[in-house]
């Protein structure tokens, strides 16, 4: 069994071992003692008796010897002497049953022949029993009550603690500048508290940087996209009477869109993964599956590759359709690195979307971490599309699973 790693309950189960320790010694101790004075006592005066009868005795052979109800003395020709007295040695005998009664009973030889004295100790039993019955149950009731007291100790010794962790626990990610040193200054604490708040304190900076530079990326970023967009949709207009070239301008149209959609993703998720998500945002994940495929389509070129769709099931999720691309689009990237030659499917199917490819698989001892950032298989990978996959669909609730067979790697993503 497993011993508590909780100082609370360390300290009260300490504190009441050592008190049931402590009380169970001396219960024991005075158990002890006081049958050893009481046996002591009744030998001496056992012993005075006979000695007393003894001499007189010794003055009158047929004197009447000692009797009441709980003492009382015999010769060994005594008419009424015990059986079970007359099988004993000489010398003090302390419990001496004679049917249901005990005695005390010392033997002794005198010029007058063997005497008996005998003690009717009983009811003395009795009551010392009742006694010890009622000493061990004080005994636990003084238990329980340093039991309690070192429970109410412990909470009152250990509540900065919980303050500590209470306020902890009330600090959201969004808060800048909390700090809770000043409230355990002069306490036990204060070392904890102000390593936490040195914590916070550089997290604070950590933070501040990102967003500085978040704002300053984007700010940057957007021009170029916009004059980009521009320009395609400029090129676009020119290229309206040329299908070849219209085919070409449409791709990095819609390339130049994509990208846009994916930094301003980035830049989202970069700040506040929450802010993404807009109630009234819809997409069919069907239709964006078929238009992901048909754009990396270009990438197979020169490789014994080809692509099938089976995307015939409609599937609307609540979601901006630019994060939905960008699950699909890094599954199928992916598997098209993956794969030299073969075939690479795609099917939807119960709001699940899988990928087939027949390339090498994924070592077993990768699994594990193979959403992990910056882990990559590829020389010279990054290790992010992946990861960032993997973010996005936890953020909405979506199911991903990578699985490795001996034909190659299947990846899952239920929406």
């Amino acid at each position: 069994m497993r011993l508590s790693r909780s100082i609370r309950n360390r300290f009260v189960i300490a504190t009441v071992a050592l008190v049931t320790c402590g009380i169970a010694v001396l219960l024991a101790l005075s158990f002890m003692l006081g049958g050893q004075t009481r046996s002591t006592l009744r030998d001496e005066t056992l012993m005075e008796e006979l000695q007393q009868s003894s001499e007189r005795l010794a003055r009158d052979p047929v004197a009447r010897l000692s009797e009441s109800r709980t003492l009382r003395i015999y010769r060994a020709e005594s008419p009424g002497l015990p059986p079970q007295f007359v099988r004993l040695t000489l010398g003090s005998h302390q419990y001496v049953p004679v049917g249901e009664r005990l005695y005390h009973v010392v033997v002794r030889d005198t010029p007058a022949g063997r005497l008996y004295a005998s003690f009717d100790i009983t009811e003395r039993e009795h009551l010392e029993a009742v006694d010890r019955w009622i000493v061990m149950g004080c005994g636990a009731l003084i238990i329980l009550f340093i039991a309690l007291t070192a429970v109410w100790l412990a909470r009152s010794m250990l509540s900065p603690i919980d303050q500590l962790a209470t306020q902890l626990e009330h600090i959201s990610p969004e808060d800048r500048g909390v700090r809770v040193g000043e409230t355990f200054r002069g306490t036990e604490l204060a070392p904890i508290a102000n390593s936490i708040d040195g914590f916070l304190e550089r997290l604070d900076g950590f933070v501040q940087r990102e967003q500085s530079f978040t704002e300053a990326a984007s700010h940057e970023m957007r021009s170029p996209l916009a004059v980009l967009q521009g320009a395609t949709e400029l090129l676009a207009e020119q290229a309206r009477d040329q299908p070849t070239l219209a085919r070409t301008v449409e791709r990095i149209r819609r390339a130049t869109r994509d990208m846009a959609d994916f930094t301003h993703t980035l830049l989202l998720l970069a700040r506040e993964p929450k802010s993404i998500t807009n109630p009234g945002e819809q997409c069919d994940v069907t239709e964006i599956a078929g238009r992901v495929i048909d754009e990396q389509r270009i990438l197979v070129t020169g490789k014994p590759v080809t692509i099938e769709c089976e995307c015939s099931e409609s599937v609307v999720v609540n979601a901006p359709a630019s994060l939905v691309k960008i699950v699909l689009s890094n599954l199928l990237r992916n598997a098209l690195s993956a794969t030299e030659s073969g075939t690479i499917s795609c099917s939807v199917h119960d709001r699940t979307v899988e990928l087939r490819d027949s390339g090498a698989g994924i070592p077993q001892h990768a699994m594990d971490r193979i959403f992990d950032r910056n882990f990559s298989l590829r020389p010279g990978g990054h290790g992010l599309g992946l990861h960032l996959t993997k973010r996005i669909c936890d953020h909405f609730g979506w199911s991903i699973a990578l699985e490795s067979t001996l034909n190659g790697t299947i990846a899952r993503v239920t929406f």
